[in-house]
């Protein structure tokens, strides 16, 4: 059967629970809609909004919604060597018919091309969250559900979440990659893994809302045509990306700048875009046409390499009118049949030099 891996749900999760809503929203964030179970005669305002979203990949397989689906899921990744069978008599299910329906939904995740299907499954995911930062799952998932804003206040400074990302990044490569593995590459800062993603996921869709300049708790109650951004294609051309990475020897261990020049220009898509390694015969979707607006720049992505799905975005905030960017790259690899880990994001530098040639 093919299902996801429990690692390779948390990553996949909360790597899509973030990508970027609408443009259209407009609801007022003091009245929050709830939380229903989907269903083809009652979808999501993702889904029902998405263009080109089919319906019936909601219907209901063995008895499983999509939502209680995404709900167990979480419970057993976040409780991997525990009693399975008393989470699947607490959600009224059993192992068979939650299995049959794991790999129906797959299907239908992979079948769907507007990817409204793997935002909805991270959204229900992180709904279920629990532990200290609970709350801040269940924000992201109101706000990916039924694009809208976050209402939570910041858990933390997010220079300080930085700091764990990279912490973690340097550490947790040769940990192993046991739940209590990488509970334990983050004790120092006294988080477990589950916080660690949970953090992450607030802060991308925080970052994904500010992009895309919708509306914020602190913002504007309503969005109107005066309101949008504007778009800048001049901004493209011959991009200079800079980030640090870890460099490994026989003997040592060292963070290198690294540079790459990139040529990004608007409405080009993942199969014009040479951001990320993309083999022959590799299939790419992004979520949107890249553009340019003076309130940030968002793109996102989802390849499948053949067993193997990666999914990337790039966020970037304006700088000097242009002539300069700065803001994260996120990377993850997601292998059928296998476990993975999520990649933290990289800070990058971005500095235009000149015109694509």
């Amino acid at each position: 059967m093919s299902r996801l891996p429990f690692a390779g749900v948390a990553a996949l999760s909360l790597m899509m629970s973030v990508s970027a809503p609408s443009l259209g929203w407009t609801q007022s964030p003091s009245v929050p809609a709830a939380i229903e179970n989907p269903s083809p005669a009652s979808p999501p305002k993702i889904a029902a909004g998405r263009a080109g979203f089919d319906v019936k990949l909601l219907e209901p397989v063995n008895g499983i919604d999509y939502r209680t689906y995404g709900h167990i899921t979480y419970a057993m990744f976040l409780d991997p060597d525990g009693d399975h069978q008393a989470i699947f008599k607490t959600f009224g299910t059993d192992k068979a018919a939650y299995e049959a329906a794991g790999a129906i939904f797959v299907e239908r995740m992979k079948q769907d091309q507007t990817f409204a299907m793997v935002e909805m499954f991270g959204a229900y995911f992180a709904e279920n969250a629990q532990g200290t930062y609970a709350a801040l799952g269940r924000d992201v998932a109101q706000s990916v559900l039924n694009q809208a804003p976050l209402r939570e206040a910041e858990p933390m400074p997010e220079e300080k979440f930085r700091e764990i990302q990279v912490y973690y990044s340097r550490k947790s490569s040769v940990a192993g990659t046991a739940l209590a593995q990488q509970d334990e590459v983050l004790k120092p800062y006294h988080i477990t893994f589950n916080d660690f993603n949970i953090i992450g996921a607030w802060f991308s869709r925080r970052l994904a809302l500010q992009t895309t300049d919708l509306q914020m708790p602190q913002g504007r109650t309503q969005a109107s045509a005066e309101d949008m951004p504007t778009e800048r294609p001049e901004w493209g051309g011959l991009w200079r990306f800079t980030w640090n990475t870890l460099q490994r020897s026989d003997t040592e261990m060292k963070v290198v700048e690294a540079t790459r020049d990139i040529c990004v220009k608007s409405d080009m898509t993942a199969d014009t875009l040479p951001l990320m390694p993309k083999p022959a015969g590799v299939k790419c979707v992004l979520v949107d046409k890249i553009h340019f607006y003076d309130s940030g720049i968002q793109m996102n992505a989802q390849c499948d390499h053949g067993g193997i799905g990666t999914s990337w975005g790039l966020f970037l905030q304006p700088e000097n009118d242009g002539e300069s960017f700065s803001g994260q790259i996120s990377y993850n690899e997601v292998y059928e049949g296998d476990s993975d880990m999520p990649q933290p994001t990289t800070d990058v530098r971005v500095k235009r030099i000149g015109e694509c040639k």
